[in-house]
């Protein structure tokens, strides 16, 4: 064989190899790809990131509900109400519950600006434990997902419900009164305020209840802001429903041990603010 021949064939071998070793070079991504479908459904396309946690701008992060604040805002007056004002009012469906896309330990969730990658509430043992995010449904009227994170610190389980602007991406981390996660917020009938409640885990008549107000889009970091709140010592909270944009109806209990077992005791309060 000629020299010619043994560089030629020399140099086809080496560029073979490096075609099978080095790989091509990243295609960057465009801006602005991933549109939320006309039906507020989540998106099928893929995701390649192997981070579970939320991927948005520390500055897209804003805390609302401390205990500290709401001291400094209005407490809610209730009275006593019945149970046929309480049933005679609307129930109205505000939140849309779906099964979101999923792969493996993993489900995904299409906002107008990026699709997010979660990490499937399991227990993954260890100090893990029983971890990741749960989805919780979306709310069609101001377009905010609502998903519950949970984590186990030093065998203790705790929960944090925020919601996600499937338009901007900003996260509102709705603040706990204790380690448990708050219930879904409610919105008022025209959208103008959300109310939600914490039960005491270990109280059998003790809640509290914080009032959120919608304010406008157009700044983000101030859309959801403290407005008024009520510690009770005298019910838990079955379920709220809003009478006007300005009023709700609770359906209270406590918790009494007769013949043996824990049963609910039911009783109605209701509030009007301004």
């Amino acid at each position: 064989m000629s020299k010619i021949s043994i560089a030629i064939l020399l140099s086809f071998s080496f560029c073979s190899f490096a075609q099978q070793k080095i790989p091509p070079p990243p295609i960057p991504s465009s801006k602005k790809t991933n549109t939320i479908q006309s039906n507020d459904t989540t998106s099928k396309g893929s995701l390649t990131s192997e981070k579970p946690a939320l991927k948005t701008s520390r500055k897209q992060y804003v805390n609302i509900g401390y205990d500290e604040n709401y001291q400094k805002l209005p407490k809610l007056i209730f009275e006593t109400a019945d149970e046929a004002e309480f049933l005679s009012l609307e129930k109205k469906k505000y939140i849309e519950t779906f099964k979101p896309e999923g792969e493996g330990n993993y489900f995904y969730i299409q906002t107008r600006l990026k699709k997010h990658k979660f990490k499937k509430h399991n227990d993954y043992g260890g100090k893990l434990g029983w971890s990741g995010y749960e989805f919780s449904g979306y709310y069609p009227a101001t377009k905010l997902y609502a998903i519950t994170e949970h984590s186990t610190s030093e065998n203790i389980n705790f929960s944090q419900l925020f919601l996600l602007d499937s338009l901007n991406d900003y996260n509102y981390n709705i603040i706990s009164f204790g380690d448990a996660s708050v219930a879904l917020p409610v919105p008022s009938i025209n959208n103008k305020y959300f109310v939600y409640f914490y039960n005491a885990v270990y109280g059998h008549k003790n809640c509290d209840i914080g009032v959120l107000k919608i304010n406008d889009k157009s700044n983000p970091k101030t859309y959801l802001s403290e407005y008024a709140s009520y510690r009770s010592a005298d019910f838990a909270v079955e379920k709220i429903i809003w009478k006007t944009d300005n009023s709700f109806i609770v359906k209270g209990y406590e918790e009494v041990y007769e013949n043996n077992q824990w049963i609910k005791k039911y009783k109605y309060f209701k509030t009007e603010f301004k």
